[in-house]
């Protein structure tokens, strides 16, 4: 049994993608006595509480999504019911679609340098949804890292949530460039690691190369890996926080 006040959205999803099709599970709604009262009214051409509680969609283009009444639209998909009173509110652009997975879990590794201000190689941004019960301590919500000299781990893994983790390593290396001259060189390496058994929630890591990280005009991160309901909304939020980011 899932509940939508615990249950996270990837379950929720894949429950409900799994059972719309399965006549039994009908019989499990109709045992719940909300929904089967719902059932009842459209049964007799009417739709339950649409004074009190209208259904409210949400429309962009020619795609909806229920904001308010999904058990009565549920329902009524299933007692056939070819329309539905409800209050529609249009997006001026669209914040719900799915974006598609992308990559596979494994093992990934970085590596950046940074001396006199010139910087080589790749860098990392990791960004996690911790759900309910995944950690003891950490607080629920997204965790959002740049895997960079201020994240060193002095190479030592930690985990963000179970199956997932990383470690962060920097090396200083004094340099002769002249007579009496010398220079810094830092050498931050990264590496991420993604279990195929990590709990179903939002993952997302991207990549790009170091050199591009503070240049607002370069389309140069690259999304590594990424599962779990992240939307258009989610994209938009992550370019507001990277300005240089683009669509991935």
């Amino acid at each position: 049994m899932q509940n939508a006040y615990w249950n996270i959205e990837e379950e929720l999803l894949e429950a409900l993608s799994g059972s719309a099709s399965n006549p039994k599970m009908l019989e499990i709604c109709l045992s719940y006595s909300p929904c089967r009262r719902f059932w009842e009214e459209f049964g007799q051409g009417r739709t339950p509480f649409i004074k009190n509680d209208p259904i409210r969609l949400t429309k962009y283009g020619d795609r909806y999504w229920v904001s308010e009444g999904k058990h009565r639209v549920c329902l009524a998909k299933r007692a056939g019911v070819e329309s539905l009173e409800a209050f529609v509110y249009c997006l001026q652009r669209d914040t719900m679609s799915l974006l598609h997975p992308e990559g596979a879990p494994g093992r990934f590794r970085f590596s950046y340098s940074v001396g006199n201000r010139k910087f080589q190689g790749t860098i990392a941004y990791l960004q996690v949804h911790i759900e309910h019960g995944l950690m003891k301590f950490d607080p629920v919500g997204f965790q959002s890292t740049w895997l960079d000299v201020g994240k060193d781990t002095s190479g030592q893994f930690v985990q963000i949530m179970p199956g997932v983790e990383y470690r962060v390593s920097t090396m200083k290396k004094r340099i002769k460039t002249g007579l009496f001259r010398y220079q810094n060189v830092f050498t931050v390496e990264s590496e991420v690691v993604i279990s195929p058994e990590h709990p179903k929630t939002k993952v997302w890591l991207l990549q790009a190369p170091a050199t591009e990280v503070f240049n607002f005009n370069s389309p140069s991160f690259r999304t590594i890996y990424r599962r779990g309901c992240w939307r258009q909304g989610h994209l938009l939020s992550l370019s507001r926080a990277l300005p240089n980011l683009y669509p991935l």
